[in-house]
């Protein structure tokens, strides 16, 4: 039923949901479930769902989404307070936050101190979040999920921006996994997303930071600039947005990117290679963007080089150059340790905050041939890579396209992706195209999101050859920390009493493996899952949750960071020799 249903407003769930009586809400997850498989019936902008025979709830969409409660009604005797309505309501996809303006000044500083309202939110927010941690996603449901949006909702409300958009990534996760959609849920998302969630508020509520983050981004006037079409790759991001972004150099070979990204699923960041660049004059796509040129006067961009389509911009198309040309070729000739530095340091920013391109790798690789679901490779310089799908949905080529690559063992090519934080030697394609002095039946460079590519357009002497053996990685990556981020991940998945058994074995490991912090912290996590209060009656009695949300944040923290570290340093090894 969620691929029928508009998309709501997250303040029309919590209203339904908020006005069910106390006896109603335990039955909600029950009659979700019920409801998910009835069909929906769409007359325009109105859509029924009929429960049976003499019950039909009734939605009605403006501009294509269901923006206030009483747009909701249901026929039944206890509407609009009634399990029906917000059981219907609870199957149907909370819409994003809408977009804001291309151009505009924030609404708020990040250094100024909260307000007695602001903490109020932030607190609402750590407490809801904090449950959920709790519950894991088998033990949050509809209610839990609601209250997350409760509090993202008063937080956007007293302009806690960045708190409320993680909240809100969290809740849209949740809907995810509660829906068994494995197209847009995966465990370790969540889990980075509780923990930025968790990070933040803590940061917050501590006084750690004041950054409250802004409702627009800001742009400043950057004159005129003559940019050079690189390569464009598809989003699909946890908070319900996908599109398309460009990315550009100018003269002096800086990145700059345009981006079309909206609230949509799979099927919007498909289309996104096609859509038309909102810039100026200009009638080119993404795609055609990424093989022209642009001469853009009056142009505008934010901090991070993404450049914005003001009434002032001009932009007229230009010509555009090939990878080994340049200034683009200079992208290449970064040697690849500091590329690597740069990159990761790129991805431990927020995306909304990273400099454009930051965490782009720009490589000469050969192609060694198939392992499993991955692609061997080496780099010019020696360095074993292991190539991996950037975005894994049907909609997108990513996969496919990795496919032939890895049946034409040999094949020497010039490659745009991002390093895989998580994995050893591994980088995620976006962009692939010849290297120097060779042919393919290609247009420049394949966009891997985008285009499709066919054996017949790659060099026969390649295409299904005997694959090299490729040079076997010095290993730096210890699976032994893969211990820690399972406990992590295992709290998520089925919250608190997931850990309230002792954990000494792994611990022993990380401890043996010289990842003496990390059992340190791992034994604070089973101990704070166990530290339970008792009543008189010698009952276990609920805590507020916060000693193990912080037990549990500072567990995901360092996993998360020297996991970074050791992904990082497995690029280096003659560094970390």
């Amino acid at each position: 039923m969620n691929g029928s249903l508009p998309p709501i407003e997250a303040t029309v769930l919590v209203e339904a949901v908020d006005g069910l009586p106390a006896r109603l809400r335990k039955k909600l997850d029950d009659a979700v479930a019920r409801f998910a498989g009835l069909a929906v019936g769409v007359d325009g902008a109105r859509y029924t769902v009929a429960i049976d025979d003499a019950t039909t709830v009734t939605l009605l969409a403006t501009d294509g989404v269901v923006r206030a409660a009483a747009d909701v009604t249901c026929t039944c005797l206890l509407a609009p307070n009634c399990l029906h309505r917000a059981g219907v309501l609870s199957n149907a996809p909370v819409g994003a936050a809408a977009p804001a303006p291309a151009e505009s000044v924030p609404d708020q500083e990040d250094d100024e101190e909260l307000g007695v309202a602001q903490r109020a939110a932030v607190e609402q927010v750590w407490r809801a979040a904090v449950g959920v941690l709790g519950g894991g996603v088998s033990g949050s449901g509809t209610v839990a999920r609601t209250a997350l949006l409760r509090a993202a909702h008063e937080a956007q409300a007293t302009k806690v921006y960045r708190l409320a958009a993680a909240a809100r990534v969290v809740a849209t996760l949740l809907q995810a996994a509660r829906d068994g959609d494995a197209q847009h849920y995966r465990l370790g998302d969540l889990s980075v997303a509780m923990r930025e969630l968790l990070l933040a508020g803590h940061a917050l509520r501590t006084g750690a930071s004041t950054e409250l983050g802004t409702a627009r981004r800001q742009y400043q006037v950057e004159g005129s600039l003559r940019l050079y079409g690189l390569c464009s790759t598809a989003v699909l991001a946890g908070t319900g947005h996908a599109g398309v972004v460009t990315y550009a150099a100018d003269r002096d070979g800086r990145l700059w990117m345009v981006a079309d990204v909206m609230p949509g699923d799979a099927r919007r960041a498909a289309r996104g290679g096609d859509a038309t660049l909102a810039m100026g004059e200009t009638a080119l796509t993404h795609r055609g963007f990424a093989r022209a040129g642009l001469v853009v006067t009056g142009a505008t961009a934010a901090e991070s080089r993404q450049l914005g389509a003001g009434r002032g911009v001009r932009a007229v198309t230009a010509s555009g150059v090939g990878w080994h040309e340049e200034p683009l070729a200079g992208l290449w000739a970064e040697p690849l340790a500091a590329q690597v530095r740069r990159a990761f340091a790129a991805l431990a920013v927020p995306v909304g905050e990273r400099a454009a391109g930051g965490e782009l790798l720009f490589l000469s690789v050969t192609v060694r041939g198939t392992d499993a679901d991955a692609v061997r490779a080496e780099h010019a310089d020696g360095t074993p890579l292991t190539l991996r799908v950037a975005v894994d949905h049907q909609e997108l080529g990513y996969r496919e396209n990795l496919r032939v690559l890895g049946r034409a063992a040999g094949l020497r090519m010039l490659l745009i992706g991002r390093p895989d934080p998580e994995r050893p030697g591994t980088v995620l394609p976006l962009a692939v195209a010849p290297v120097e002095g060779e042919r393919w039946r290609i247009e420049g460079h394949a966009d891997l999101a985008f285009d499709r590519l066919h054996a017949s357009q790659l060099p026969q002497a390649s295409a299904g050859g005997p694959a090299a053996p490729a040079p076997v990685a010095r290993e730096v990556h210890d699976p032994v920390l893969r211990l820690l981020t399972a406990q992590v991940e295992r709290a998520v998945a089925g919250g608190r009493v997931m850990l309230t058994f002792r954990q000494q074995s792994d611990a022993s490991r990380l401890r043996r493996a010289r990842f003496e912090a990390g059992a340190a912290l791992l034994e604070r996590l089973v101990a704070a899952a166990n530290d339970r209060p008792r009543n008189a009656f010698g009952r276990l009695a609920d805590d507020d949750g916060t000693a193990f949300a912080q037990a549990w944040l500072a567990a995901a923290t360092y996993a998360d960071a020297a996991t970074r570290a050791l992904a990082e340093a497995s690029w280096l090894p003659a560094e970390a020799a």
